[in-house]
């Protein structure tokens, strides 16, 4: 069961393509500790998840035409249907009630539960997703009747949710939830910055929530990678046993630290006593510490995604760390008995080398930051599109970034997050705005703007 398990976390694993070395700290090293993520508790009636969970069942209709079809209107280009007494225009005013009372109070924000470690589970992220697909379909529902104002307030009120979801979260999971979120109330803007009628009165409203988020990937990459380092990679090895014992740790790390480890049965091969300590925790700690801050200090110091850092972290990769320990790493993921001769190799590997099975944890748990970090950049070049295309509704035409600069409806060019420069237009065949995307390269802009999967250029067409 070991070695299932281990071979589990293996396949299953994000493996990062670089970390620093085990047991060697740089003089420009963070020491583990300080990037800890802290956790101040908050109280009940300022954490609106609290007065928000006894209201979630209502945003999940029961009819399951009408569940499909707040799903299709998740997407930033589809229409709410035109029938005046549809299924789904009948439930949105059934709700309605309810949405009102999913607003953030003053002084409120947003706590999900503290994470014990892996095994935490995250009952409010479905919620809180739905929560934003219902605020999208009632938006446009609310605008094809001509509720401009109750369109807008939605629109307004599932950017202030994202923004303290991404803001809240603590973990690789919760970022993914909470940048989905984000998704969600980015895609209600593009379809209405796309509706004919836009005024640039509303138009500026709009722009003016975006422009509030200008830092708000950045800063929720460095805490959900904070995060993950807290309450994963140091929860987990604090759960390993306090032993030498070298089966013992493989069958703790197999199970991520959550069941009591278990030695290999009897008469089964087992690796031999170590003269040293198989695992230094100390080294382990700052060497995962040093490759989330590599991160941290790249996001700090541009905001932007950083293209190819991975490839670029000083240290060790996690690579060579699996080179160092072959027969370590075979033995731990294999799923058929260990013969004496590749017992006698792995006692040898391990006498040889510093640190065998921290380096064998920090391949097998190693999130795989970059695309991560690619996943919520797309949301932040969406929003920095979406200003330049209320831009435009202000000024009513398309204009380069200029003239939008100089007629004070933006302040700057928009940043493409994956590039050093701003973001990419096309005046004449579309017109249409676009990010050069995670390969950084210039690929033409094509799109309809829903960009789903991994489009070569990230395109936002506007209104012709």
């Amino acid at each position: 069961m070991r070695r299932l398990a281990l071979l589990f976390a293996v396949i299953c694993g994000i493996l990062s393509p670089s970390a620093p070395a085990a047991g060697v700290v740089t003089s420009e090293a963070t020491p583990w500790r300080e990037l800890l993520l802290v956790r101040t508790e908050l109280p009940a009636e300022l954490n609106a998840l609290v007065r928000w969970q006894p209201l979630f069942p209502q945003l999940f209709p029961e009819d399951p035409a009408t569940r499909d079809q707040l799903q299709v209107l998740s997407s930033p280009l589809e229409n709410p249907p035109d029938d005046a007494d549809s299924a789904l225009k009948v439930w949105l005013a059934c709700v309605a009630p309810a949405l009102t009372e999913f607003t953030l109070r003053e002084n409120e924000t947003l706590q999900l539960p503290a994470l014990r470690g892996p095994e935490t589970p995250f009952p409010d992220h479905q919620p809180l997703r739905q929560l934003a697909t219902v605020r999208t379909a009632a938006l446009k529902r609310a605008w094809r009747d001509q509720r401009h104002d109750d369109a807008l307030a939605l629109a307004v009120e599932n950017l202030a949710s994202a923004r303290v979801l991404l803001s809240s979260q603590e973990g690789l999971i919760p970022l993914l939830n909470a940048s989905g979120v984000w998704q969600l109330a980015l895609d209600g803007v593009y379809w209405l910055a796309r509706q004919p009628d836009l005024t640039p009165t509303q138009a500026a409203r709009l722009q003016a929530a975006l422009l509030r988020d200008e830092r708000l990937a950045a800063e929720a990459l460095q805490r959900a990678f904070r995060g993950e380092f807290t309450f994963f990679t140091r929860v987990v090895l604090d759960r390993l046993p306090l032993t030498d014992n070298v089966d013992l740790l493989l069958s703790s790390i197999g199970s991520l630290g959550m069941v009591p480890p278990t030695p290999p049965n009897e008469g089964e091969p087992r690796v031999g006593a170590v003269a040293r300590p198989p695992l230094d925790r100390e080294a382990t700690l700052q060497a995962a510490a040093d490759d989330v801050s590599g991160w941290l200090d790249a996001f700090i110091a541009t905001g932007r995604h950083p293209l190819g850092f991975g490839a670029r972290q000083p240290g060790r990769s996690l690579g060579d760390y699996a080179r160092e320990i072959p027969e370590l790493l075979r033995y731990s993921t294999q799923d058929t008995l260990a013969t004496a001769e590749q017992i006698a190799r792995v006692d040898a590997e391990i006498a040889a080398v510093d640190n065998p099975v921290g380096k064998l944890f920090l391949v097998i748990t190693t999130s795989h930051w970059e695309p991560l970090s690619v996943s919520v950049f797309r949301r932040e070049a969406q929003r920095s599109a979406l200003t330049a295309l209320l831009a435009w509704r202000r000024l009513g035409r398309p204009a380069p970034f200029a003239k939008l600069v100089a007629e004070g409806v933006l302040s700057a060019p928009p940043a493409d997050p994956f590039s050093a420069a701003p973001l990419l237009i096309d005046l004449v065949n579309g017109p249409r705005i676009w990010s050069v995307g995670e390969n950084g390269e210039d690929d033409g802009g094509a799109g309809d703007g829903e960009n789903v999967g991994r489009p070569l250029d990230l395109a936002w067409p506007a209104i012709k």
